[in-house]
């Protein structure tokens, strides 16, 4: 019976998985897809700023290679509409004419908040989005 009790035991421990998911692997799957943007922060600059609801907004679609598409520009002044994104930095980032654009996102409750790092906003600002596509 103890024999039993330890072949068990050895098949059980070595049937288990040891592949083991980083936060970052984990974001990266939850990121992936299409999003829209459906609220926009707009603050006057006394931090009395509200959400405030975007019809029809951009697209952001991510895929498992690091690679973020937009449905417009993430530059101004000119057609830029992909760029790279780091799950452990939790950054998105685009190589503009004039200078590299940096947003920070966080994904929390479903949503996909998205605000500029560089260059930062003088006041509140930031973007929200729904996820529609896996």
């Amino acid at each position: 019976m103890k024999n039993l009790f330890l072949i068990f035991l050895f098949a059980t421990i070595t049937s288990c998985s040891t592949t083991f998911n980083s936060p970052a692997d984990l974001d990266n799957k939850e990121i992936t897809g299409k999003w829209q943007l459906t609220e926009s922060l707009a603050d006057p600059g006394d931090g009395s700023g509200t959400w405030q609801t975007v019809e029809n907004g951009r697209t952001l679609e991510f895929d498992e290679d690091g690679m973020v598409y937009s449905s417009t520009s993430f530059c101004y002044g000119e057609q830029i509409n992909e760029a790279t994104f780091d799950a452990s930095e939790k950054m998105i980032s685009s190589n503009c004419a004039d200078r590299n654009v940096e947003l920070s996102y966080e994904l929390k409750e479903g949503k996909l908040f998205i605000t500029p790092h560089n260059p930062r906003c003088a006041e509140a600002c930031g973007t929200k989005y729904s996820k529609v596509e896996n």
